[in-house]
């Protein structure tokens, strides 16, 4: 009987081992390896502020992508990479074709040029030397279907607010309300209703050079990122990190301008006052938020394996090629507003109970005297 209830007791305790390794394993394949080792070992750096907005360099140390990159707009320009209207136009396609001996990276919320109306990129597309592919767009300029197969320019990114949505899923008609709302909340408008020339506005230049002027350049060697945050919530609205540091250093204006867009250019009186401090704690935080929620594959236009991430009200996108990720952005998907307390509705007050009359005796006819 004691060996019996010995070989119980293992039995149970071999049991209880395997649950434990099972949920340390579950545990670690929350997140995909290219997501976990890029958001683990980050360096946050103190901020550099604009007004109510707060960027955080972000430095990391780990092993970068191999190969030699360009990015959308050097590309372009070096002739290295066609952007072309398919061959029987269609506004949620074009095809990119890299003729180059880079690979090229294409950023989610890169606007192009051109064509019979402007784009925007959907999703982060890695194109590699010698390959063409059909790469997914959303319109920017809804008052145009006209004009060459060519696009030929991509200077501005599209607000982070809108970049925001459609990584939750917008469709054309939404986005073309938030390029509305966008151009009226900057002032600017265009006869096309095209969000490039409202970025390329007089208006919009003046206040995003100022930004630049304020922000610098983020140049140590082993900066991969910004963290960005508005100190009118006291939130981190982003996170923008990538695997290698020449895509960071080619593209960190344009991530910029798109979280300024949201943050400088709609915002018309700023008290520092009023300000709600950040700091880097808090995007310590806000990225260890996003590691306690999972991560895992989606499909990709071009070579490689697209990244999505969830946790909470914290959405991220991004592509990795071989075990590395290029780029990961991480947003918050409520930035506007701050946490609440519960609204808890008062109890209304009882009516004062209703005075109950006492019982009255009742009434008994007179007693008759017997004759």
């Amino acid at each position: 009987m004691a060996r019996k209830c010995t070989l119980v007791r293992a039995a149970v305790a071999t049991a209880a081992m395997l649950a434990v390794l099972a949920t340390a394993a579950a545990v670690q394949a929350k997140h995909v390896p290219e997501v976990e080792r890029l958001l683990a070992g980050l360096t946050v750096e103190p901020p550099r502020t604009h007004k109510n907005m707060l960027v955080f360099p972000i430095r990391w140390s780990g092993q970068q992508a191999p190969g030699d990159w360009e990015t959308l707009d050097t590309a372009l320009a070096a002739g290295h990479l066609k952007v072309l209207e398919k061959a029987q136009a269609s506004v949620p396609e074009v095809v990119v074709e890299n003729t180059g001996e880079k690979a090229v990276f294409l950023m989610s919320g890169e606007i192009i040029q051109g064509g019979k109306q402007t784009r925007v990129i959907r999703k982060d597309t890695l194109v590699e030397p010698k390959q063409q592919v059909s790469v997914p767009v959303f319109c920017v300029e809804q008052g145009r279907w006209a004009g060459g197969k060519d696009f030929k320019r991509a200077a501005n990114i599209a607000p982070a607010s809108i970049q925001n949505r459609m990584n939750r899923g917008a469709d054309q008609a939404e986005v073309w309300d938030r390029v509305r709302g966008a151009s009226k909340a900057i002032g600017a408008e265009s006869p096309t209703q095209s969000l490039d020339e409202v970025l390329e506005s007089a208006p919009a230049r003046q206040k995003f050079g100022e930004v630049h002027k304020d922000l610098g350049k983020f140049s140590p060697p082993d900066t991969v990122g910004i963290a960005v945050a508005d100190a009118r919530t006291g939130r981190v609205m982003g996170v923008e990190l990538f695997g290698r540091r020449d895509l960071f250093d080619g593209l960190q204006e344009k991530l910029v301008e798109g979280y300024a867009a949201d943050l400088v250019l709609t915002v018309s009186q700023w008290d520092e006052k009023e300000a709600k401090k950040v700091a880097a704690d808090d995007v310590l935080g806000f990225i260890a938020l996003a590691l306690k929620g999972t991560s895992g594959y989606e499909d990709t236009p071009g070579s490689g394996r697209g990244l999505g991430l969830e946790s909470g009200s914290i959405v991220g996108k991004g592509v990795a090629l071989g075990d590395v990720a290029i780029h990961v952005s991480v947003q918050d998907v409520h930035p506007e507003t701050t946490p609440a307390r519960p609204i808890v509705t008062p109890p209304r007050p009882m009516p004062p109970p209703v005075p109950v009359p006492e019982p009255r005796p009742p009434v008994r006819p007179p007693i008759r005297p017997l004759r």
